[in-house]
């Protein structure tokens, strides 16, 4: 009969608390059994009433002792890491890492430990280390290892956080340096492809989900003609092409896929050779016309097709 009571009893009780007691495990709810029959083992009877408010404050000593256990454990943890806290002023560097937040560090102004956050985005690496302040990119070291980040992302234009290195959204071969908030547009070079785990131009074999471009479908790395053109052809680099010129007074062979001396089947020997003036008509004109002269079924320039400018010609001569 004690049990029953007991158990009807606490039924009764969770019913009208549901909100709050639905959480019991099963050794809280035992050890609550357990207290229950201690106090009803010799009671004289009494009324359901009577009960409730004498098992109440025994429920919510359980309840209280499930719901603040995390805070405790928390907040224990949370006085512990302050205690292990390095005093900046007694170190001689002056300045140290928080030991929960790595993107957080204390330095000792006027012989008092101070506390300061990284710029958003970068995590401390150590006085004198990182990009900027002792901060640093937080994939470049083991930085946050055992800690978390402190502030949230502050996002702009093509910048996650406001410094850091994030792909584009529409290339593989260029990727955005942010710096508060700025966001350059870079570029990867020499067949290189973005990639976004070692942020940094890499093999295009080390880079996955690049689609190629159907112009470099035969050939990753070769060359292709660009229409009817007798000294501008398209170069592959890693799949993704790149729109080159030949030296002067050399000319693409369509066969032999280099440039060549003229003449050739397709193209005669130049009279005279191209003026600078000339050279900048001429791009000005196949510029407009580029898309025009591209394969059939080949669309509008591909992300990473670009038309270099004479020095990165003469760099990727060289």
């Amino acid at each position: 009969m004690i049990s029953f009571r007991i158990f009807r009893t606490i039924g009764m009780i969770i019913l009208m608390h549901k909100h709050i007691y639905s959480f019991l495990k099963t050794e809280e709810y035992e050890l609550l059994k357990e207290k229950l029959e201690e106090r009803f083992k010799s009671a004289k009877p009494i009324s359901a009433t009577q009960k409730i408010h004498q098992i109440t404050p025994l429920l919510n000593s359980v309840v209280k002792i499930k719901s603040f256990s995390s805070l405790d454990e928390s907040r224990q943890h949370r006085l512990a890491q302050k205690e292990q806290q390095e005093d900046p002023c007694q170190t001689k560097a002056r300045v140290v890492g928080d030991t929960e937040y790595c993107d957080r560090y204390w330095e000792c102004i006027n012989g008092r430990p101070e506390l300061f956050d990284c710029p958003n985005g970068l995590v401390f690496a150590g006085k004198h280390r990182g990009v900027t302040e002792g901060c640093d990119y937080p994939w470049r070291a083991n930085y946050c290892d055992g800690k978390r980040q402190a502030n949230p992302p502050i996002g702009a234009d093509h910048c996650d956080w406001l410094y850091g290195i994030f792909g584009h959204e529409t290339s593989c071969t260029r990727y955005w340096t942010c710096w508060n908030g700025t966001a350059t547009e870079q570029l990867c070079i020499g067949g290189l492809l973005y990639n976004e785990r070692s942020r940094s131009c890499d093999w295009p074999e080390n880079v996955d989900g690049c689609q190629k471009h159907p112009l470099c479908n035969d050939d990753a790395n070769g060359n292709v003609p660009l229409g009817k053109s007798c000294n501008r052809y398209w170069q592959c680099q890693g799949g993704y092409p790149r729109l080159q010129r030949c030296p002067a007074m050399l000319v693409f062979d369509r066969r032999s896929l280099r440039c060549v001396v003229p003449p050739t089947e397709d193209c005669d020997v130049p009279t005279t050779p191209p003026t600078s003036d000339s050279n900048i008509s001429d791009d000005r004109n196949e510029q407009e016309t580029e898309e025009e002269n591209l394969p059939q079924g080949v669309g509008p320039l591909p992300p990473g097709a670009i038309i270099l400018s004479k020095h990165d010609e003469q760099r990727s001569r060289n």
